[in-house]
């Protein structure tokens, strides 16, 4: 958003609250105008760091063996030397035809022994596939990538790059990968695939999204734990990947998978997506309207967000088997934030839990916050303490971050989005303000189903290039026929049923499932709120009456999909096969009958709180 329209935003949303005070059409017009002051702007992300986080997020996959990948990824910062050349093939054969360029790469590394790779195997058995193998093709896939994006870093800085940084940039890139696989309590499972939930923003309408994971909750703890066929024995969400009002959601997903703590997770899961009001979440900066084109930062400091978060997350869950990412973005720079609740790259190493707790709670927080709505966080964890900028909701550049769950290897994601695929019909604005906050609902709509599109491609990217790769080490094995298997990851040893075809909810994305070399890598399911008559929330207001329709929808819409997320995620068993049996309207039932009075929600809690 640029200057003009971040001022237009303030004062329109000055001339709304203050409702005929002193300010006159002519003053709006006189500042938007009006030439910029001169400021220092913070200083450019710079070539080393740059580089760092493309290697980076070339690297980081799931892999079976993360310790042992940790050593190739920082063998490969150590001799970095392959990818530079490959860079510099990608420049000199711009506009032409670079295969070369990536047949060399591949002649350097399918063979093995560069960065410590196995050699090509003489056998494979798609039944009892190695780790060291399907590892090592998967790594390889992904570092072929690295040269492509450094080398259109490179066009876009009209630099020819210098060596020394670029170096030094794939060696720390690499060794914070290393370092993140190794540290993350989950991991790729040959037999098994790896499992995300990723959750959208929107305010009070993330009680839809609530709904959906109240019930996927409640399923899976009929079932988790006990022995199949009854039961569906370690099945689990490894990773929650969430926006805004999603990174809340997440953060009780997260905490549902620490021991002792499940009922607690969907308790406030409905508790507080069914029962809060404004004065429960957040206070009021009250004070002078116009201050908001002075020195106001935010109409509301979300106090109540923070004490609710203090109440719920523990430092066990820091620790347990699930991955929680909060996306928020950097105004300073416009850098996208994925902080995750396992990366040592987020935490310093010396933090103690209650610090780590604190740096988590932040995190959440800074992805919530919307622009001029909310006061920015100042800071957000990492590495070195606290990173310093201007923290705010991360739907401003990923309002569903798919892409943070495809680039830490998830297989299969359910994707929850609280709007639908297209922007639900409105009258004709009545006025300047109204004009404005439809614009901002139509700027963020097609980004929302973009990045999903987006994150689909880049999976089945990744997920092909590893086929490629898969393909040229198996082609001197002793039979051959075993290869097609080996490389579709069909085998029994991989995944423990058929493959099927699971087709994303939208006709406007082909999925996967078309491209058989990928079908059983990579599969997703989309779940966007159905177009209904149903009141959807405004803003930052909550209210018993519109969310309680809403998280009752999220639990039928589950309801009605629940075959298709067990097909997803390989829950098996008829205990959860029972679950999804069950009415559609006994399950709503059952949640509303959970849902507190409507007066213990209400009565006694002003309209608005101040932070005074």
């Amino acid at each position: 958003m640029n200057r003009s329209s971040t001022y237009l935003l303030c004062l329109a949303a000055m001339a709304a609250l203050s409702s005929g005070c002193f300010l006159r059409t002519g003053y709006i017009l006189d500042e938007l105008n009006a030439p910029s002051e001169p400021k220092t702007p913070p200083l450019p992300v710079s070539l080393r760091e740059r580089v760092g986080r493309l290697t980076r997020s070339h690297l980081v996959d799931a892999y079976a063996d993360p310790a042992e990948a940790a050593k190739w990824m920082s063998a490969l910062g150590g001799a970095s030397e392959v990818i530079a050349e490959q860079v510099e093939c990608l420049r000199a054969n711009a506009g032409g035809s670079n295969s070369a360029c990536y047949d060399t790469f591949l002649k350097k590394t399918v063979a093995g022994g560069v960065w410590g790779l196995p050699a090509m195997p003489g056998t494979v058995d798609p039944t009892r596939p190695t780790a060291a193998e399907v590892d090592a093709q998967r790594f390889i896939g992904n570092a072929m990538g690295i040269a492509a994006s450094l080398a259109a870093l490179g066009d876009s800085l009209q630099d020819p790059m210098n060596p020394f940084l670029l170096k030094q940039g794939l060696r720390e890139g690499a060794e914070s990968a290393a370092q993140y696989v190794s540290a993350r309590r989950w991991s790729r499972k040959l037999g098994r695939p790896s499992n995300a939930v990723v959750l959208s923003g929107g305010g009070a309408n993330g009680a839809f999204s609530a709904g959906i994971m109240w019930r996927l909750l409640g399923v899976m703890e009929q079932c988790r734990g006990k022995p199949e066929p009854e039961g569906c024995g370690d099945a689990r969400i490894d990773l929650a990947a969430g926006t805004s009002t999603g990174a809340l959601i997440g953060t009780m997903v997260d905490l549902f998978h620490t021991p002792g703590q499940e009922q607690k997770a969907r308790d406030m899961l409905l508790g507080n997506y069914t029962c809060s009001v404004e004065s429960d979440l957040y206070c009021v900066n009250s004070t002078w309207i116009w201050k908001i084109a002075s020195d106001l930062k935010g109409l509301v400091r979300f106090d109540g967000v923070q004490d609710k978060l203090r109440a719920a997350v523990i430092p066990a869950q820091l620790t347990n088997g699930t991955e929680l990412v909060a996306v928020s973005v950097d105004f300073n720079t416009g850098d996208v934030f994925g902080i995750s609740d396992q990366d040592p790259a987020d935490f310093p190493p010396t933090a103690t839990d209650a610090q780590r707790v604190d740096g988590l709670i932040n995190a959440v927080v800074a992805s919530i916050v919307e622009p001029v709505l909310a006061e920015p966080v100042p800071w957000i964890p990492s590495r070195s303490g606290r990173y310093q900028g201007t923290f705010l909701d991360g739907g401003v550049r990923s309002g569903l971050p798919l892409l943070q769950a495809v680039q830490r290897g998830a297989e299969r994601v359910l994707v929850v989005s609280t709007g639908g695929l297209e922007p639900t019909p409105e009258p004709p604005p009545e006025n300047a303000v109204s004009t404005l906050l439809r614009t901002i609902d139509l700027f963020v709509a097609q980004p929302r189903v973009g990045e999903v599109q987006q994150a689909e491609l880049a999976a089945v990217g990744r997920r092909f290039a590893e086929y490629n790769v898969c393909t040229l080490r198996l082609a001197n094995v002793e039979d051959p026929t075993a290869v097609p298997t080996y490389c579709r990851r069909t085998g029994t040893g991989f995944v423990p049923t058929e493959p099927r075809s699971l087709q994303a909810a939208t006709s406007m994305w082909m999925g996967p499932a078309r491209f058989e070399q990928v079908a059983s890598s990579w599969r997703s399911s989309w779940m966007f709120r159905p177009e209904s008559s149903l009141a959807t929330a405004s803003g930052y207001a909550f209210s018993p009456r519109v969310m309680r329709p809403l998280f009752k929808d999220g639990v039928k819409t589950f309801q009605q999909r629940c075959a298709e997320v067990l097909r997803l995620f390989e829950i098996r068993g008829t205990l959860a096969e029972a679950e999804c049996a069950r009415p559609v309207d006994e399950v709503v039932a059952e949640a509303e009958s959970r849902f507190a009075p409507a007066g213990q929600c209400t009565d006694g809690k002003p309209d608005q709180r101040s932070c005074d």
